[in-house]
């Protein structure tokens, strides 16, 4: 990721806790379980998520900050937090009727929610980071994909 001069990357974090399965409703339980292991089970499994969020801008003389943090918290809070904490994402996630709950299409919604609030405030959405758990996660940079 390369900055222009006087541009600067802040990254903020925040945390939710959800379930989700993957199944493909046309394969049987052995295909599913063949092809997503323990995943495939319909009742579900839960991850302690968390999401890094990457934005870019110039540093404000008058603050000496990118944006104001508190801004960028409150933004991950509604757009993040509170859609997706606590809820089974196959189930009261309405993005994920017609997908599987991946970690790849999770950070193009979370794309697709992010951008537009930090746009509207001036500054870039570089990059968001995705983990399920301390050894599996996705990197998003964004794209030119509209999401149906």
């Amino acid at each position: 990721m390369n900055a222009t001069p006087n541009t600067v990357t802040v990254i903020r974090k925040a945390k939710f806790s959800a379930a989700h399965f993957l199944r493909l409703p046309e394969l049987s339980d052995a295909e599913n379980l063949q092809r997503f292991g323990p995943s495939s089970n319909p009742l579900g499994h839960g991850h302690n998520y968390e999401i890094e969020v990457s934005v870019q801008g110039p540093v404000q003389a008058e603050t000496g900050m990118v944006m104001n943090l508190k801004d960028l918290k409150i933004i991950l809070q509604e757009e993040v937090v509170e859609p997706l904490d606590f809820k089974n994402l196959n189930l009261q996630v309405d993005f994920f009727q017609n997908r599987l709950t991946t970690l790849e299409n999770m950070s193009q919604l979370l794309w697709s929610r992010l951008s537009p609030r930090i746009s509207a405030l001036g500054f870039t959405l570089t990059g968001l980071k995705v983990l399920e758990s301390d050894d599996l996660f996705v990197e998003y940079y964004g794209g030119t994909d509209q999401l149906p």
